[in-house]
């Protein structure tokens, strides 16, 4: 049964905590970082960077080596309790963040699912970002419940493009990470395999389906299939995506 009750609160390094993580996570963590050094990581001097949804902050350390006065916002404070300001980002902001704002980088990973108002949302982050000021969201399109009842999106593409265009934003990078082997693999992390009756047949065929999801998940988790046999289909885990406020 998924635990859709799974929260991402308390992760002080961004590494997988369960099943549905195993391959999420590794690609978003080498993508924000890859992203972050071309299009933030040499900051001028002063900069500054407000991470949104920062959690238990797990890519403060890379903010701060990079050159950024860090500062984080969130709908809680975490368990080590330096969350700067506490506010949700599709809510007015709080006085103390806006009389603070505008920054010079944002990044937002993994928050916009649980994130109810877009269009104020996106409001919020351009108010929050310097003129020229970068972006950097992510957001799934293909994973489990988690944080309930506060999991509310699985957006595509174009809609964040859409309130992107809406908001003074211009794309510079909009992907689409993970393709159908993260994705089946995704799906293999939390889904079980059990008898419907209670028949010989039926027990041996659940059987049966629990060591081949454990069979396959291996040779997943491995790379030795996706590196051999290419799997195509409209099918991927999450969106990336780097965005530039435009100077009016």
């Amino acid at each position: 049964m998924i635990d859709s009750t799974r929260t991402t609160q308390h992760r002080e390094r961004y590494v997988p905590a369960w099943g549905p993580e195993q391959f999420i996570v590794p690609l978003l963590d080498g993508r924000i970082r890859e992203l972050f050094s071309r299009y933030g990581g040499r900051p001028a001097s002063a900069a500054r960077a407000l991470d949104v949804g920062c959690g238990a902050q797990p890519f403060r350390s890379m903010i701060e080596a990079a050159g950024y006065s860090y500062a984080s916002v969130d709908v809680v404070q975490n368990a080590n309790g330096n969350v700067d300001f506490i506010g949700a980002i599709d809510e007015p902001l709080p006085i103390a963040l806006a009389s603070e704002a505008p920054y010079d980088f944002l990044l937002c990973t993994e928050v916009l699912e649980h994130v109810v108002d877009w269009p104020i949302a996106f409001a919020n982050l351009t108010r929050l970002l310097t003129p020229d000021g970068r972006l950097l969201a992510t957001c799934p399109h293909f994973y489990p419940l988690h944080e309930v009842p506060y999991d509310f999106w699985r957006p595509t593409p174009f809609a964040l493009r859409h309130f992107a265009a809406k908001n003074d934003l211009e794309v510079e990078v909009l992907e689409q990470g993970g393709g159908p082997w993260e994705v089946l693999g995704t799906l293999l992390g939390e889904a079980h395999a059990y008898p419907s009756t209670r028949r010989f047949s039926d027990r041996c065929l659940a059987w049966l389906g629990r060591q081949a999801r454990r069979a396959l998940l291996r040779v997943l988790q491995s790379g030795w299939l996706p590196s051999r046999v290419e799997l195509r289909g409209p099918y991927y885990l999450s969106n990336v995506a780097v965005f530039r406020k435009r100077v009016k």
